[in-house]
């Protein structure tokens, strides 16, 4: 057998066996490293959506604290706390959170919810029950 002989003989074995092998294990571990990374890149939006929704609920919450502390405590202490002022009370603290969350906020609700407005109000009405119970 000769030098050349030996040397395609060798690099068969190669081309056919060790390649394929070798070859497989590189997509797999190219595939792994693109859902590593397609995982830290959701895992990154979901820190950054719950970071927006906490801002806003805070925002919501701190506006109707206001409204109560402001307008709604005064009005139960005359006794004048009846359904006109509830609703004037709403529109304030909707109209207050409504100036504290951020546009960028607002759209991003948007796209979650379908409708920032149905969000802010059901998020009103659910922070003036919490703050009636505290």
């Amino acid at each position: 057998m000769e030098f050349s002989e030996l040397t395609n003989y060798v690099l068969n074995i190669v081309l056919t066996v060790i390649l394929p092998v070798v070859t497989t294990y590189i997509v797999s571990l190219l595939k792994s490293k693109i859902r590593e990374s397609h995982a830290a890149a959701d895992a990154t939006e979901n820190e950054n959506l719950n970071h927006i929704m906490k801002e806003a609920l805070a925002s919501v919450m701190d506006a109707v604290l206001y409204v109560n502390q402001t307008y709604t405590d005064t009005l139960k202490n005359k006794g004048e706390f009846d359904k006109t002022a509830q609703k004037e009370a709403f529109d304030k603290a909707y109209s207050a959170a409504s100036n504290m969350i951020a546009v960028k906020s607002k759209n991003i609700i948007c796209d979650l919810y379908g409708s920032f407005d149905q969000w802010l109000r059901l998020a009103v009405e659910s922070s003036v029950n919490m703050a009636k119970k505290s």
